[in-house]
């Protein structure tokens, strides 16, 4: 570990707090599992990175580790530079903040996510990831809201789940995960398990629609708390002409 990364981890310890991981069903030694969290702007990410005590690797958007596109992306992602006024001085932060967030990203050995036929390269570094014995951590929000805790889920990573059954035989659980970074605790729910005999779309929709209600459900079983959404009020403000169709909101960073 670099210098640099022991001094990032440091001080991310000093402003994410330890958390507290509560778990309705706790995974079996050897179980093949993915954990699907709730984002909460850089919370969710952190904390999971930070604090989760089971061994993964998690999906990472692969604009913000690709050198010629991260610079852009932090400057409408992070950012929001629609927003801003004096854009030169916005996209000279972003490309500082990129320079020091890039290898930081990469230190955790992150599997990029693609939105493009590059995607089939994700699964096949999931399942080489379950292969040798970690789990997943995916944040699959859409910008289109549900509940103030949780938006509703992209629902291709249930994709997981039919290609490891087709490769191995074996049945992936699949976690509802709360992040909830006011209390310092990450909920963990009972899993939905792969199920080789419903189609497959059939399969996605009820997958993500069991993690995200669950979201909901665990996050209401805690004291009241302040959630910090997926998305701001900026950004839907500035970019929500892309709320339905994402594929624009990609076009900005190619």
């Amino acid at each position: 570990m670099s210098l640099y990364h022991k001094a990032a981890t440091a001080l991310a310890k000093l402003i994410f707090k330890k958390s507290e991981i509560i778990y309705e069903e706790k995974p079996r030694e050897g179980e093949k599992s993915v954990f699907l969290c709730n984002h909460s702007a850089a919370h969710g990410p952190a904390q999971m990175t930070l604090w989760f005590d089971v061994p993964h690797k998690t999906w990472l958007i692969n604009y913000v580790i690709d050198k010629k596109k991260n610079a852009n992306f932090v400057f409408h992602d992070f950012f929001f530079g629609r927003s801003k006024k004096c854009k030169p001085f916005w996209r000279v932060l972003s490309k500082i903040v990129a320079v020091f967030l890039r290898p930081l990203l990469l230190s955790s050995n992150p599997i990029p996510v693609y939105h493009d036929s590059k995607i089939m390269g994700t699964f096949k570094e999931s399942m080489e990831a379950l292969d040798n014995g970690q789990s997943l951590v995916i944040f699959p929000e859409c910008p289109t809201k549900f509940s103030e805790f949780i938006c509703n889920l992209y629902s291709g990573f249930a994709d997981i789940g039919r290609m490891y059954y087709a490769k191995t035989g074996e049945k992936i659980k699949f976690y509802p995960t709360y992040v909830a970074h006011p209390l310092n605790k990450i909920l963990v729910g009972k899993p939905i398990e792969y199920n080789p005999e419903i189609q497959p779309k059939k399969q996605r929709d009820e997958i993500a629609n069991y993690v995200r209600d669950n979201i909901d459900r665990m996050a209401r079983t805690l004291p009241p708390h302040k959630p910090t959404p997926f998305l701001p009020e900026e950004w839907y403000k500035y970019y929500g002409a892309c709320e339905k169709d994402m594929a624009e909101y990609w076009k900005l960073f190619e």
